[in-house]
């Protein structure tokens, strides 16, 4: 969609004001300066100018026309940042990403649910209140949803990696669906047909039912498996890790003990591949030889064992944030925008096969030889 034209005239002064170009009490040009100078109407020139006064820019003086206002006295936005707990902002990132492309006279307000509904209808009545816009991640529970309603139609909410049903708001979110179809055909191609989903359970966002209903449109449509609930299996979030552990490690003995076998399992998200992964080393699976482990990553890869062993969709959250900023600022200048879902692809970073270093295969080999009573070989 093409910038209006007064939305152009008004972030052109808001640049020179930034840059120092146009210093406090400096004067702008006259509505029909500027006219000419944009070749627009007046009335384009007088709606900048009007917008650039709401929110502080300039002010207008009489007898002597518009003038640039103090910037030190610049009022302050605020937008709300609404997430479920402290473990739901993957190393701020998407905080991040929102910060980074929020603009001059924004401020981040970030107020943490405990993944309670009750503390986000709290977070929510606070946020209507005290804020000009709302950023939801990942957010919006149902008992939530009339309240929800009602925000949206006062003010601009946007909900980021997630898209509660019912409610008229901006979204900004992974692909999870075509992410998902893009890693299982990765798999394909390198001869997977039997290929396992681990999940959680309750669904609790929507990004968790795409990841799923994209694990069971190519299984079905594209590998040709009547019922892909087969190889289905799920974990409840309500267990202990111990619990979560054993459960994985059960499930994953039983399908690779099948008489046609499971080659490659793909998982949810990062808690369930580290399970997985760990299963893997009590089972003795080699990876990616064995098997093929394919899993949504928010976590950076470094910091998890073994995961350069593991096929990796790795959202982009920095990006979505640019993209989350980008769309509070057009929805506080522009007034009428409707709301609008946009979503991104994630990166694949694929298995890479282990080839151990010289120092591995000189451990393993002096071990080797002190298990077979070998005397260490003198340097």
């Amino acid at each position: 969609m093409q910038e209006k034209r007064w939305v152009s005239i008004a972030s052109s002064i808001k640049g020179a004001i930034r840059r120092g170009e146009l210093y406090a009490g400096a004067r702008i040009a006259s509505e029909t300066e500027m006219a000419a100078q944009w070749n627009v109407s007046p009335m384009t020139v007088h709606r900048a100018l009007t917008e650039l006064q709401r929110e502080g820019w300039v002010v207008r003086r009489r007898k002597i026309g518009t003038v640039v206002a103090d910037r030190a006295a610049l009022p302050v936005t605020k937008v709300a940042l609404i997430f479920s707990s402290h473990a739901h902002l993957p190393g701020a990132a998407y905080a991040a990403g929102i910060e980074e492309s929020l603009g001059e006279g924004l401020q981040l307000l970030p107020l943490s649910t405990s993944n309670l509904a009750s503390e986000e209808a709290k977070c929510l009545e606070r946020a209507a209140a005290e804020c000009s816009a709302i950023i939801c991640y990942p957010t919006g529970a149902p008992e939530n949803t009339p309240l929800l309603r009602r925000i949206a139609a006062e003010k601009p909410l946007i909900f980021v990696d997630c898209m509660p049903d019912g409610i008229e708001a901006d979204v900004v979110m992974t692909d999870n669906t075509g992410s998902m179809l893009m890693g299982m055909q990765h798999l394909r191609s390198l001869g997977h047909t039997r290929i396992a989903y681990f999940m959680e359970y309750p669904h609790m966002v929507s990004s968790e039912r795409e990841r799923y209903d994209g694990y069971r449109q190519f299984m079905k449509q594209d590998i040709g498996v009547a019922d892909p609930e087969r190889w289905v299996r799920r974990i409840s979030k309500a267990m202990s890790w111990k619990q979560y552990y054993d459960r994985v490690e059960s499930m994953m003995a039983e399908l690779l003990s099948e008489d046609d076998p499971i080659t490659a399992i793909a998982c949810q998200q990062d808690a369930t591949m580290s399970a997985v992964l760990e299963a893997c080393v009590h089972l003795g699976v080699s990876l990616p030889d064995e098997l093929a482990v394919l899993s949504f990553n928010d976590m950076q890869a470094k910091l998890q064992p073994l995961a350069h062993s593991v096929h990796r969709l790795v959202q982009r959250p920095v990006e979505m944030g640019n993209m989350v900023s980008k769309r509070i600022q057009l929805r506080l200048n522009s007034a009428g925008v409707a709301p609008q879902q946009m979503r991104l692809m994630t990166d694949l970073y694929p298995a890479l096969p282990y080839t151990p270093t010289d120092a591995a295969k000189q451990f393993a080999d002096a071990r080797e030889a002190r298990r077979n009573g070998v005397p260490a070989r003198a340097e």
